[in-house]
């Protein structure tokens, strides 16, 4: 059946077949007009994903250059233990400020 042109005015009243192949037809034409458009929104945001993959990789090897870059040579702070022992190198934790576990420096 050839389609109707939407603003065409049957002559005669339509039977339910014929209602329902129009419908048919509209939403064919919809559902083609659709698919279209989401193709294209895909293809868009392909081309987004990737500059912005691209420019991700670019910040994180500059991030990684700065790390590099910082990266000490050599260990110049002293360093520390925590000791939790009470007794441990006869102290105790009973001294008068109550300070608690006491930091030994190497």
């Amino acid at each position: 059946m050839p389609p109707l042109p939407l603003d065409a005015q049957p002559t005669r009243i339509r039977t339910r077949l014929e209602a329902s192949l129009i419908r048919l037809q509209a939403a064919l034409r919809r559902g083609i007009r659709r698919e279209a458009t989401d193709e294209s929104l895909y293809a868009e945001w392909q081309n987004r994903l990737a500059g912005r993959r691209e420019e991700l990789a670019q910040r994180l090897t500059a991030i990684d250059s700065q790390l590099d870059s910082w990266a000490p040579t050599a260990i110049d702070a002293p360093r520390l233990a925590v000791i939790s022992e009470m007794d441990e190198a006869g102290f105790g934790m009973s001294d008068e400020v109550d300070f608690g576990p006491f930091i030994v420096i190497d």
